[in-house]
């Protein structure tokens, strides 16, 4: 399945410096780097971009890194576990949520597979696609992340990683996307 990038958004759950703190090193640097250059991507083909926090009070706010890319994206903070859980995101986000959905944050086999499950629930018409790029998702513990890796495939979410979305979305070599693109993915 290739995304629709004529109709498509990102949605960041909770990548916050505390939760990223608390994993490998190598994997920290993955999400980051994967969750950038999608963000990027997703600017480059006019599409919106929504985020997560949670409990920021305690977990803080969204990576320094991230958050200087994410002008004119929608915030929203939430409590719940899911973000359809949360009443703000659901006024704010779930109306605006366009065909083509790449989710990508913290933790996958909670927050990110929670909110999935919710969102694949209330897709009654099947209209919603998601992508969920294995590189920039991420848990404390690789079992969790692996074993939410499978729950998402088997209820329908398309597993996939970074450098395939960019791909899709660039289609050929002779464009300045894939110049652009080619050198980030390095």
């Amino acid at each position: 399945m290739i995304p629709c990038y004529e109709d498509c958004a990102l949605l960041m759950i909770d990548m916050q410096e505390k939760l990223l703190n608390v994993l490998d090193e190598d994997i920290r640097e993955q999400c980051l780097k994967n969750t950038e250059i999608l963000i990027e991507l997703i600017k480059d083909v006019k599409g919106s971009i929504f985020y997560t926090e949670q409990y920021p009070n305690g977990l803080g706010q969204t990576h320094p890194r991230l958050k200087e890319k994410l002008e004119g994206a929608l915030r929203v903070e939430k409590i719940a576990f899911s973000c359809l859980g949360e009443p703000d995101f659901c006024h704010k986000v779930l109306p605006h949520i366009p065909q083509t959905l790449i989710v990508v944050g913290l933790e996958a086999h909670i927050c990110v597979f929670m909110t999935i499950i919710d969102l694949i629930s209330e897709d009654e018409d099947e209209a919603l696609d998601i992508f969920v790029p294995i590189d920039a998702i991420a848990s404390r513990k690789k079992l969790h992340w692996k074993n939410a890796i499978q729950q998402m495939a088997d209820i329908g979410a398309y597993t996939t990683n970074t450098e395939t979305l960019i791909y899709q979305a660039i289609e050929e070599a002779k464009n300045d996307m894939f110049k652009k693109y080619s050198a980030m993915l390095r």
